[in-house]
């Protein structure tokens, strides 16, 4: 079972994600996720007793960005239509946005509940497992 923390922290930062993605700039929420799941991570670890640089899950996020981008284009262009596009727009990447973060959060509670994490490598296989799941 997932820790009582980890959970909010993931819901937390799953809350923030659609907040931020649904904003009807286009491409705008790419850059502020990224900070958003780097803080629910460190809670995560935070959680759970374990410490991580902030360097090491940039790190990590930033690697495996490129396919969650391309999972958000879509929900961007749409949002480059007045009116109509950009709600849709923002439903699409906020979806997205919520579905990424809160299973990314999920996926490393869960490597810590099976103690199939140890270090900043287990973290980046944990995320690009989940990321490449995804789009399945």
């Amino acid at each position: 079972m997932v820790k009582k923390e980890a959970q909010v922290a993931i819901h937390s930062a799953a809350t923030a994600a659609a907040a931020v993605a649904v904003t009807p700039i286009p491409f705008a929420d790419a850059a502020l996720l990224i900070p958003i799941q780097t803080v629910m991570i460190a809670k995560i670890y935070h959680a759970y007793g374990e410490r991580i640089s902030e360097g090491a899950i940039k790190g990590a996020l930033s690697a495996t960005t490129a396919s969650s981008i391309g999972k958000g284009i879509v929900g961007n262009v749409f949002k480059l239509i007045p009116g109509l596009g950009t709600v849709a727009g923002a439903v699409l990447t906020g979806s997205t946005a919520v579905a990424i973060t809160e299973g990314l959060g999920f996926a490393i509670a869960n490597a810590f509940e099976n103690d199939d994490i140890d270090n900043s490598d287990d973290l980046m296989k944990i995320i690009k497992q989940y990321l490449s799941n995804f789009g399945k």
